[in-house]
């Protein structure tokens, strides 16, 4: 059992190009979908632990008494269980510019805890804080005198307010024009209180962006509401205001772009896996025999190949799932920065949609090689020692083309002959190529509708780079895909066609030509990959549109469609020219080598 077991690493060590090149495969695939399904968690964990340490509100209350809150309403919030109640004073207005202003006890501010940037809080009634500035919101600097109700005020503070975290700031709530000043005041008995800010104590452990989470906050307003019995009240969730809404559309739009290129990756991955492997075991079709003929049983030999396989999906998946949980993650949320007010990143990592893919690639791995290895293993070893005669040629569809075909040269003739010949080649390339292509262009086409502002609850909103930036990171990864799915069936073809390749060069074909001879089918065949692939994207972008809910096919510029098929074909030829000094390597002996 012991010699055994040599073999299986000796196996290893024989096809190393094969297998690191599989085992790049499945971790370019693993780091991708696991980067993907943590970019969101990221995001929102990094938001909840800051929401957390301000206690922001669970329920935004409003009156819409322009006299505020009574008193006895204010005592009968404070008397009700489970909830604490924090009061502020509210007011947007449009006159000279779009403006909020907002009253509260600086000293007892509990829920909704501001956070002081610069400077200091209001000391005096001719005092005032300022939000810190954004894309809308003017900049104000400390000193700065504002005038107000035709009062001067001091700028002493600049404050950062948890509830709003875009750089497009806020909305006013009299005409949807966007905040450009919120001036925060030192609280004044004469103010009416407008809103109160409530925190569900059931809720304290729970994470503001959980499923549920909203669902329970509203059961908990028909409970409120219930109790209060005041049709004078605006009960308000976190998800009408604009940052919680507008970080959570994007979100939602990000998961369904994780859950839908994944699978097309893992498809092309499976694809290469499936034909690596078949080659693999075709090339040890004698050593099955060897084995067989020395009494080790079918499920013994499965088993080195099952281990050879599984071998490279546990290196390939393990260092896939550690790069893709911080590199992509990390790369997005600071992206994310140039739309957001977003805290310190989260030490928390979420690496649940590349377990999952883990697993499936994992089993598909197994099912593959048993499925190719078994037609092998249970043949007898008789035949098993014989090598399979070569393909009969056949008249191609093209040869009874008279007037095409007989205008080709003798190269261009033996190159369709081979190309048909081998029809599951061909269809293997064509599929990876195709697979490979069709993920580049979704990612371009992903790219060219990012640019469109999306539309929460009737305001534009501009998602600047967040779903962009998703997009170049598919583009690249597609990229790295497709370089080494071709690299390893370019290699793999060589190396099936050494014989014939050392034929070429006894009957004295010179390097160039033999190269010629072999790349120019790949080249074709993958030009076949390409012009089907880019349909394929388009259809790939459609379905993640229709699940996105946003853009249109329209949108995709044509320069999308022709960088597509020149970013591809570049990395063929690219792959190819770094494959000639394998050819060149072939000994020309190996020709007269005996099948037998």
């Amino acid at each position: 059992m012991k010699t055994f077991i040599k073999t299986i690493f000796k196996c290893i060590s024989n096809n190393k190009s094969r297998f690191i090149s599989m085992s790049l495969i499945i971790l370019v695939g693993i780091c991708f979908v696991t980067g993907l399904g943590g970019i969101t968690p990221k995001v929102e964990n990094s938001l909840n632990e800051a929401l957390t340490t301000a206690n922001a509100p669970d329920i935004i209350l409003k009156t819409r008494n322009q006299l505020g809150f009574t008193q006895g309403e204010i005592e009968n919030l404070n008397r009700i269980d489970d909830i604490d109640v924090e009061f502020i004073t509210s007011f947007d207005q449009t006159t000279d510019s779009s403006l909020r202003t907002i009253s509260l006890d600086f000293k007892n501010n509990k829920i909704n805890k501001l956070k002081l940037i610069d400077g200091s809080f209001p000391s005096s009634e001719r005092e005032v804080c300022v939000e810190r500035n954004s894309n809308t919101i003017k900049e104000r600097k400390i000193g700065e005198y504002i005038t107000y109700n035709n009062i001067s005020f001091k700028v002493v503070g600049i404050i950062e307010n948890p509830l709003i975290f875009t750089m497009d700031g806020d909305i006013n709530e009299i005409d949807n024009s966007r905040l450009d000043t919120i001036l925060y005041f030192n609280k004044n008995s004469n103010l009416p209180l407008t809103t109160a800010y409530i925190k569900l104590n059931s809720l304290n452990n729970h994470s503001y962006f959980k499923n549920d989470y909203i669902d329970i906050v509203n059961d908990n307003i028909s409970i409120l509401s219930n109790k209060l019995n005041n049709e004078n009240y605006v009960y308000l969730t976190l998800k009408e205001t604009k940052s919680y809404a507008f970080i959570t559309e994007i979100d939602d739009k990000i998961d369904v772009i994780a859950i839908m290129f994944p699978i097309f990756f893992i498809a092309v991955v499976a694809l290469v896996i499936l034909t690596t492997m078949t080659r693999l075991i075709l090339d040890e079709r004698k050593i099955i025999g060897c084995y067989k003929s020395l009494g080790y049983n079918n499920i013994s030999i499965l088993g080195k190949y099952i281990i050879y396989a599984t071998s490279c999906a546990f290196l390939g998946i393990t260092v896939g799932l550690i790069s893709g949980a911080y590199i992509l993650p990390n790369i997005i949320y600071n992206v994310f920065k140039k739309i957001l007010f977003l805290p310190k990143i989260t030490s928390k990592i979420n690496v649940t949609l590349g377990i999952y893919s883990a697993i499936f690639m994992f089993v598909a791995i197994i099912l593959v090689t048993f499925y190719v290895a078994w037609k092998e293993i249970k043949e007898k070893p008789a035949n098993l020692f014989q090598a399979k005669a070569p393909k009969a040629g056949k008249t191609i569809l093209l040869e009874k083309i008279a007037f095409i075909w007989s205008k080709l040269s003798f190269k261009y003739k033996s190159c369709y002959r081979n190309i048909f010949r081998y029809k599951g080649r061909l269809a293997m390339i064509v599929l990876s190529v195709l697979g490979s292509t069709a993920l580049v262009m979704a990612g371009l086409g992903l790219y060219n509708i990012s640019s469109k502002p999306i539309t929460i609850n009737g305001v534009a909103f501009d998602m600047g780079n967040s779903i962009k930036y998703v997009s170049v990171a598919a583009i690249i990864f597609a990229l790295i895909l497709t370089i080494l799915v071709i690299y390893n069936i370019t290699n793999m073809n060589i190396s099936e066609r050494n014989r014939e390749i050392a034929t070429l060069k006894v009957l004295g074909y010179k390097d160039y030509e033999v190269c010629s001879y072999i790349f120019r089918e790949i080249i074709q065949i993958s030009i076949i990959g390409v012009i089907l692939g880019i349909p394929s994207g388009i259809l790939i972008l459609y379905l993640i549109m229709k699940f996105l809910d946003f853009g249109s096919l329209s949108d995709i510029k044509l320069i999308s469609y022709f960088l597509t098929g020149v970013l591809v074909i570049t990395f063929i030829i690219i792959v190819d020219l770094l494959l000639i000094r394998k050819i060149k390597k072939v000994n020309m002996n190996d020709s007269l080598k005996s099948l037998e």
